[in-house]
Formats: C-alpha cells, structure tokens, sequence
C-alpha cells in the first residue's frame, strides 16, 4: 500500500514538473504577454535615459505591450543593477545601463552583486570617448597638448570620478602619453563643460554632450576613442593617428536581464532592439542624442561585454582606482 501511495505520489510530482515545464515554455513563447519595465541606474536626462527612452517608445510599438522607464538612481548605477540582478528572471525587467557597468565590476569590490549576475541581451548604440578643448588655451592639436604638458600640469576634466569619460582619458593622457595630468572632477557633464569654457581646466573628457559644441566651432576635439573616425567627427582624429596606436574607448548602453532568463527571451529582447535600429525616426532621434546605431547579436553582446569587463579593468588598475 505504501509502495502504491509512493508510486502515486511520484506520479503527480511528475505530472506537476511536466505541466510547469509547458507553462513555462508556453510563457517565454508568449513573451511579451505584459508590461516591460527598463530600469535606469540614472537621473532623468542622461545617456542612459535617453537612450531607453527612445528605445521604450519603440518597443512599446513593436511587442505591442507598455514598456516604461523606471529611474533608479545611485551609487554610479549600482542601485539599479543590484536590484535588476534580484528580479524575476523573465525578461520583464530589464537593466538599461552604459560603460559603468562594466567598469564597476573592477572599481567596487563590494556593491553588493556581480557583473555575471545580469546576462547582455542587447548593446545596440554607442558613443565613442572625446577629448576636448577651448580654442582659447592656444591648443590646437594632440601634439600641441603634449608640448604644451612639458612646461606645465595639464588640468583634466570630467563628469566625475570612476566615469568612463575620466578614466580612458586619465588612462590615455598619463599612462599611454605620459603627461603630466591633474584630474578635477565635477558632479555632471555641464559643470565640467562650464569650467572648459571659462578656461578653469585644460581639457575635458567626454562623450556625446561636446559633440555639438565641436561641430559649432566653440570646442576642439583632439582626440576620438573609436577605431576610425567617427562621421559625426569627420576632423578629429582617432587616438591612434595621434600616436596612441590601438587605443580605443567608447560608451555603450545596453539592456541587461537578470542571469537565468531563459534563452528565447533573451533572443526576442535583441531581436526587438536589432529591429528598432532600422527604423529612421529611431535612427534620427539616436542622431540627436549623437550616439551611433552598432546592433549586435545576442551572443555577440554577451562576448562584447564581458571583453569590456576585461578591458576597463586595465585601465581602472593602471590609474590606480580600484577600491
């Protein structure tokens, strides 16, 4: 008796998993059946947010389900990561996040969560690093700036300690060039670019917010960070035409999902991505945003992340920032 109740028993467990197991199946098939939130480890406005804006709006479109943005600002993107990588792994809630992800996996050792703990199901855009300056300081090139750096300290500026933009320019500038570099950070891309403009600091780092105050003719771009020139920048020259031979820098914003989404997923969220850098009013708006369309599969974007991890580390260890 107690072997049938056994055998019984053993049965419906069975019976359960299977009907779980096409539940599940049945689900991921069906995905997106509801809302889809992007979370931003960011304040409203910046490269990240405006990016999953765009994208929000025409995911909403083409899944046919509200996608939102949710800002989840904090400790450089790490709130937002953290609380993406403890959700439910179904491709509900997805991370929209830039570079810092990858750089922050090296620069805090206890953030509560780690990088393989959130899976790249899409990196769609990027923005290569710029290095600029006032056409005041007399500068005109990256050889004038070396020069410029043996008869004094050259003033760096950036958004802040730990961004992107700082540590591939610090990197560049002190470790690659070997000049004598003074990094001043300030809290955002504006403050900086006012303290280049009334000539507080030599240089700035930066991304896409200097690229129209290059193409006005108010900025000098000496340096781009992508592996040719970029065709919004047609006459700054990369990196290694100014002798930096292979260095190369750029921000990204991607949507990560929690590790554990199941595949298919993962392949619709980039399919859906990969679709939307078709669309010409997409295009346009990214355009504006001055970041550049560079779809990639999914596979592709795991491999392309976990390269940058490897990537940012080395430059975060040579400047000596890893806390």
């Amino acid at each position: 008796m107690k072997k049938a109740q056994g055998l019984a028993a053993a049965i419906l467990g069975l019976a359960s998993l299977v009907q779980a197991t096409a539940a599940w199946a049945q689900a991921e098939e069906n995905w997106p059946s509801r809302r889809v939130t992007f979370i931003v480890g960011y304040a409203s406005g910046g490269f990240a947010d405006n990016v999953a804006r765009v994208l929000s709006r025409r995911m909403s479109e083409q899944w046919k389900q509200p996608v939102i943005v949710q800002n989840m600002a904090g400790a450089g993107g790490n709130i937002a990561a953290r609380s993406v990588s403890m959700a439910a792994p179904d491709g509900y809630t997805l991370l929209a996040t830039t570079t810092s992800l990858a750089i922050n996996d090296t620069l805090y050792r206890d953030k509560g969560f780690r990088a393989d703990g959130l899976t790249a199901a899409a990196i769609p855009v990027e923005a290569p690093e710029l290095l600029v300056t006032n056409p005041k300081t007399g500068i005109k090139t990256f050889a004038d700036l070396v020069a410029k750096s043996k008869t004094g300290t050259i003033y760096l500026g950036s958004s802040g300690i730990g961004s992107g933009s700082h540590i591939s320019a610090e990197y560049a500038l002190r470790v690659l060039a070997k000049i004598d570099v003074k990094h001043i950070p300030f809290a955002g891309g504006n403050p900086a670019m006012l303290a280049l403009m009334t000539g507080d600091i030599t240089v700035m780092a930066s991304t896409a917010t200097a690229i129209p105050s290059i193409q006005n003719g108010e900025l000098i771009g000496l340096a781009v960070g992508s592996k040719t020139r970029t065709p919004v920048l047609p006459n700054v020259p990369t990196y290694t035409e100014n002798g930096l031979t292979g260095f190369t820098a750029s921000s990204w914003t991607g949507l990560f999902a929690p590790k554990g989404t199941p595949e298919p997923v993962l392949e619709a969220i980039n399919a859906g991505v990969n679709e939307a850098m078709k669309d010409p009013e997409t295009l346009r708006q990214l355009n504006v945003l001055g970041v550049l369309p560079v779809p990639k599969s999914r596979k592709d974007s795991e491999k392309f992340f976990h390269d940058e991890i490897t990537n940012w580390e080395k430059m975060v260890l040579a400047i000596g920032l890893s806390g």
